[in-house]
C-alpha cells in the first residue's frame, strides 16, 4: 500500500484552518473542508528490497532489544520517577 504525503509541511497550521473553515461553515461539513483544502504531496510506493531488510532487521534485533534495554528502563524511571 503507498504512503501519501500531504502537499505541505504545515499540517498543524492547516489542521487549525480547517477547523476554522468548518467552524465559520465556510463549507457545509467537516468533511468538505477538508477535500477541499488538502491534496496529495509526494506518493511513496512500498519497496519489496526495503521491506525484506527492516523485516529482517525487526526480528534480528530490534525483538531483542527490549529486552536486553528493560533494565536500563527500570533504572531511568527509579532515578527520573518517569513514567509513573
Amino acid at each position: 500500500m503507498a504512503a501519501e504525503r500531504p502537499h505541505t509541511f504545515e499540517t498543524s497550521a492547516l489542521g487549525a484552518a480547517i477547523d476554522a473553515a468548518a467552524g465559520l461553515k465556510l463549507y457545509p461539513d467537516f468533511p468538505s473542508a477538508v477535500r477541499s483544502m488538502t491534496r496529495t504531496g509526494k506518493i511513496f510506493e512500498p519497496s519489496l528490497k526495503n521491506h525484506q531488510l527492516y523485516d529482517e532487521l525487526y526480528k534480528r534485533v530490534y525483538l531483542k532489544m527490549y529486552g536486553q534495554l528493560k533494565p536500563l528502563f527500570k533504572e531511568i524511571k527509579e532515578i527520573t520517577g518517569y513514567p509513573k
